[in-house]
């Protein structure tokens, strides 16, 4: 049996160039990845709880539209279930967005 290695972010899928550099200096360990052969950013924050205040400001504060955002699980190493942190469901209390999962063995 293999250990699953799982892990969350708040992904927010179409952010324009100064909203990502926002969002890398104003929430910590947060990080941005440009669309291939566009101006869209990927803006990617590991879910921690000390973070939901700054990420909900943030999202107010740019306008963010809730059908730009999700919630993504991975696990990685899994042939079986996969325990969804906590935190998920805290965090749909302060944002109420849709859940993506990825599952690789």
């Amino acid at each position: 049996m293999t250990d699953t290695l799982t892990s969350v972010h708040f992904r927010l899928t179409k952010l324009d160039a100064m909203q990502a550099y926002t969002l890398k200096r104003e929430i910590e360990g947060a990080y941005f990845i440009k669309r291939d052969g566009t101006d869209v950013f990927v803006g990617m924050v590991p879910l921690k709880e000390t973070l939901f205040d700054d990420l909900n400001d943030y999202v107010i504060r740019q306008q963010i539209q809730y059908d730009a955002c999700d919630i993504l699980v991975e696990a990685k190493n899994t042939t079986g279930e996969v325990a969804v942190p906590r935190v998920v469901n805290k965090l749909l209390k302060y944002i109420d967005c849709k859940l993506t999962y990825t599952c690789s063995a």
